[in-house]
């Protein structure tokens, strides 16, 4: 009878041998590192995607003291994080093959985002920020995170900019017209710390297919790829589909265009600001920004 349980053993094997072999083949098919949300991950308060080029060092402590404080954070690379370090459930990156899919051949790392947060169904709310915004202590980040526990605005972002006779100047509105996209639905909004709701991912993806099929009746050298740009597109396709926008309370940012000097931390501290963009530098004055060890 020996001869019946080796039997059973390789056949249990075999079964499972394929059963991996088929799930491996369909997570490649899609070239998406996909992360299992486990009933853990989904009792926490906050989701976040930190947006980088690569997994730096000063990245890396960013998410790690925003995942030890109870945040369910990420990184979203613009580069293959396998390059620079062993990838994690919490490193993620998609592969240029799954933004050709959708038209997106700029490869930035926003179109990465969203194309992986199109098949992350389970997410309600996430809050997306660039790597060069930081802070005074991790605790101050998520108190912000707080506030907005209970709301249920599509879009929070630092402003909203509505196109008008004000606002004509502004860099990236697009330069050619398309029906699918009406003029009185532009905006724009300021997104270096943004909160997106499911529903606002949904319209993204329903209208980044629209701009692809769009695209490919027209000839290349008249479609305007502003229509792409994320400051641009993401507030616009919310107002299509008549989402919730609003601007959250920045009283306690110093969020500026241009990169923060020591001079300008060392001010803004002074006034009580706790969370800045963009900073570029490991700053001195924010030491404890990746520090769990107090709420000072």
């Amino acid at each position: 009878m020996w001869y019946h349980y080796i039997f059973g053993v390789i056949l249990i094997f075999t079964t499972y041998f394929v059963l991996y072999y088929f799930q491996v083949q369909s997570s490649s098919a899609t070239n998406v590192l996909i992360y299992s949300f486990s009933k853990k991950d989904q009792s926490h308060r906050h989701t976040v995607i930190i947006l980088a080029k690569t997994p730096s060092v000063r990245v890396l402590k960013h998410l790690n003291a925003l995942v030890h404080v109870g945040v369910d954070a990420f990184v979203m690379c613009d580069e293959q994080p396998s390059k620079y370090t062993n990838v994690t459930n919490r490193l993620l990156y998609v592969h240029n093959e799954s933004l050709a899919e959708y038209g997106l051949t700029r490869n930035l790392v926003w179109d990465r985002a969203f194309v992986w947060l199109y098949n992350q169904t389970s997410l309600d709310y996430v809050w997306l920020m660039e790597e060069d915004v930081t802070w005074t202590n991790v605790h101050h980040i998520v108190d912000f995170f707080d506030i907005y526990t209970n709301n249920h605005a599509d879009l929070l972002s630092r402003n909203i900019i509505y196109r008008n006779q004000g606002t004509l100047g502004w860099m990236w509105w697009p330069k050619v017209f398309l029906k699918i996209l009406p003029e009185d639905k532009w905006l724009a909004s300021l997104n270096m710390i943004s909160r997106v709701s499911r529903r606002l991912i949904n319209a993204h993806q329903y209208y980044v297919r629209k701009l692809f099929s769009e695209q490919k009746k027209l000839n290349l050298t008249q479609f305007d790829n502003n229509y792409y740009h994320q400051e641009f597109l993401i507030p616009t396709v919310g107002h299509m589909f008549n989402l919730t926008m609003l601007i959250y309370d920045h009283s306690k940012m110093d969020v500026f265009f241009l990169a923060l000097t020591e001079n300008d931390i060392r001010e803004s501290l002074a006034f009580g600001k706790r969370i800045f963009h963009p900073v570029k530098h490991d700053s001195p004055l924010l030491i404890n920004a990746t520090s769990i060890r107090n709420r000072n």
